[in-house]
């Protein structure tokens, strides 16, 4: 492939998506260990240990988002098919979740409902971008007739996720 501005302008945008998907996966850590450490405060638990942090796994939430994360950010090291599966599976789930959680808004609350229609196009704006032929067919090998399959498997995982993270809030778990 020879380098040219166009090559150099879609190799930003996938490094754009990537670097942001491994800061939000950083930042989920670096946030789960805030608030063990704030839990384990709270109940006198010390906390370095490795059992400690198998407990705060089980009785809470609080690295949930960074083993989320753990799908997309496997992703961004895989430049092939099922890469590039994985990364768009973490945005349609970011959809769905967003659409899922949609329904508690009260429809009164116009900031609330401005922040979620910006995040559902900002969200729907980096799908398309990631199917464009720049991204999907000259990083990932993904040619067009292959697109809507590769991209209802997507969706079928991001759906999944939430709808198994909607059972396990909804259990207690």
């Amino acid at each position: 492939m020879r380098i040219t501005a166009e090559n150099i302008k879609n190799n930003y945008l996938i490094l754009i998506i990537k670097l942001s998907i491994l800061s939000l996966f950083i930042i989920s850590i670096v946030r789960g260990k805030v608030e063990t450490s704030i839990y384990w405060n709270y109940v006198a638990e010390t906390g370095s240990g490795f059992q400690n942090y198998l407990n705060v796994l089980k009785e809470t939430s609080f690295f949930r988002p960074a083993i989320i994360l753990l799908i997309p950010l496997i992703g961004i090291f895989i430049n092939k098919k099922i890469g590039w599966i994985l990364i768009q599976s973490y945005f349609y789930f970011l959809i769905s979740n967003l659409a899922f959680s949609a329904k508690f808004i009260d429809l009164t609350d116009q900031t609330l409902i401005l922040i979620n229609v910006v995040g559902f196009l900002l969200l729907l704006l980096i799908i398309v971008l990631m199917n464009k032929k720049k991204i999907r067919n000259l990083i990932y090998g993904i040619e067009k007739t292959e697109l809507i399959s590769k991209n209802v498997i997507a969706s079928i995982i991001g759906m999944s996720i939430t709808i198994i993270l909607a059972l396990i809030k909804a259990n207690g778990i």
